[in-house]
């Protein structure tokens, strides 16, 4: 089969890419879309972190790369998300077509206890009394022990929040429409049971996609029915979140902060009352990075193929 690379995922990884492509042809393109080796049309591509990116930033680069990968048999993508139009894209110009979900986990679910132990050791305050040069100690918490941690949505991200949950000796809830188990769950929730199990945690995170299902899941309702001590940590998508309420919920003492790595729309806009609340940390869209996951999307690509060629569901097929 002829393989599409990035030529610079192809450099990057091309000991990996020999190895487990020995008797395949590599069709190499450079940042404009340009082939820049190999003849023809590619069989299966890899949608790449830099080719992702360029297709967002780029409809000229975006459209070229269309032309050249339209009627591949397979596409892995890189991102986790195929809500934005340039994903529809490519699962409309190839027959199989499999999302990078799962491959950011680790990194994701680093930041989630970044935040989560940036509030219970009070970290911000810290730094405060570091700057007046104030040795006044704090009696925090201090710990995550039989904590509760509530986490919408168990897939590949949930699942590895919920495995490090359990090394600090937690209490792990999560909601999922389809029974899974877990050894690292407590308890699971169905949708529908959501403010039952808002009731019990001391933190949540939400890591719903974006669907008509998850439109603004939690509003009024949900910041009302957590404790007033919780941390809602969204690494899910925006448009889940009801932003006019969370921010009511954080002015108002329902619950105690919010770290969301997504916001809706990206960027946030600038008017946002969530900007400048003191209890609402916010960062960029950028947990999911690591220098580990180009590889691991190298990994996963080259586990779909070995599938594709046995006639196997892929990994992450839509």
């Amino acid at each position: 089969m002829k393989i599409c690379v990035s030529e610079f995922t192809y450099k990057t990884f091309e000991s990996i890419l020999k190895e487990n492509f020995p008797d395949d042809e590599f069709l190499l393109i450079d940042s404009e879309a340009n082939v820049i080796s190999g003849e023809g049309k590619p069989d299966v591509a890899l949608v790449s972190y830099e080719l992702m990116f360029k297709a967002l930033k780029s409809d000229t680069f975006f459209t070229k790369y269309l032309e050249l990968i339209n009627g591949c048999e397979y596409l892995q993508g890189s991102w986790a998300g195929i809500e934005t139009s340039q994903a529809q894209a490519l699962i409309s110009n190839s027959k199989i077509f499999s999302h990078g979900g799962g491959i950011h986990a680790i990194p994701i679910a680093t930041y989630v206890f970044a935040q989560m132990l940036r509030s219970i050791k009070s970290i911000d305050e810290h730094i405060e009394l570091q700057k007046q040069k104030n040795w006044k100690q704090m009696m925090s918490v201090g710990e995550l022990t039989d904590m509760t941690i509530g986490i919408t949505g168990f897939g590949g991200i949930g699942q590895e929040v919920a495995r490090i949950a359990k090394a600090f000796r937690m209490v792990v809830y999560a909601t999922k429409r389809t029974p899974v188990l877990s050894d690292n769950l407590d308890r699971l929730f169905k949708p529908s049971e959501l403010d039952e199990m808002l009731k019990s945690c001391d933190f949540v995170v939400n890591c719903l996609p974006s669907s008509q299902d998850t439109q603004k899941v939690f509003s009024d309702n949900q910041f009302k029915a957590m404790k007033s001590s919780c941390m809602f940590i969204n690494v899910g998508r925006g448009e889940s979140v009801d932003e006019n309420a969370l921010a009511k919920a954080l002015v108002d003492g329902e619950i105690e902060c919010a770290a969301l790595d997504t916001t809706d729309p990206e960027p946030l806009e600038p008017n946002s009352p969530l900007w400048t609340l003191p209890n609402c940390f916010i960062t960029p869209h950028d947990s999911a990075w690591g220098p580990r996951a180009p590889l691991r999307a190298v990994e996963l690509f080259i586990e779909n193929y070995k599938r594709l060629k046995e006639g196997k569901k892929l990994i992450n097929q839509v």
